[in-house]
């Protein structure tokens, strides 16, 4: 297979921000702006342009929104257009953490499909807060942070969180947590509401 291919970052965006005692990277603050500014972005677009609305439209209702005048062929070609330039800062901003190559977006599909499932698909407040759901407890769990916060924790279960108290094992738990809660609400955190879904 090809070799993955590192990217260097500029000089403006080496170096680290110092805040509290606590140094954050450039690069991931200039990631985080990227997201804030998407997500806002993502947000109006859909809220308040009237082809976002046309595009809501048509995710709760195909055949009527047919029938009330609205171009579902353009509707659908412009959601995959807004999917594909979004996939591309994605893409940009993950460049920046790391070498790039075939495989580098392989790593990321469990979690960006944990993500959808949790937050309630169609809904991107429930997104962000799965995103932040997810992400925190992967940390908390896979760097063992878990039994420094807690450390009179009882004996088998501060056991079970050191035998998952690396990366890959965290995602795994998080998994079948996730899995144990759509058992509960299978539509995710905000599931989406109108007379399709209620059919």
């Amino acid at each position: 297979s090809a070799r993955n291919v590192d990217v260097t970052a500029p000089l403006w965006m080496r170096g680290g921000f110092d805040f509290l005692g606590i140094t954050f990277p450039v690069t991931r603050l200039v990631i985080i702006v990227i997201t804030i500014i998407a997500v806002c972005s993502v947000t109006w677009f859909l809220n308040q342009s009237i082809w976002g609305m046309r595009i809501r439209a048509v995710t709760q209702n195909r055949e009527m929104s047919e029938c009330l005048g609205i171009s579902t062929e353009r509707v659908d070609i412009l959601t995959f257009g807004i999917g594909s330039g979004l996939a591309g800062v994605a893409g940009v901003a993950v460049s920046l953490l790391g070498s790039v190559g075939p495989n580098v977006g392989s790593s990321y599909i469990v979690g960006c499909f944990m993500v959808v499932v949790l937050g309630g698909v169609g809904n991107l407040l429930g997104t962000v807060i799965a995103s932040f759901a997810i992400g925190i407890m992967t940390d908390l769990i896979g760097a063992g942070r878990l039994l420094s916060i807690w450390p009179d924790m009882p004996t088998p279960l501060a056991s079970t969180v050191d035998f998952f108290a690396t990366t890959s094992m965290a995602r795994v738990l998080v998994f079948a947590l996730i899995v144990i809660f759509l058992q509960f609400r299978p539509a995710g955190l905000f599931p989406q509401k109108g007379r399709m879904v209620e059919e």
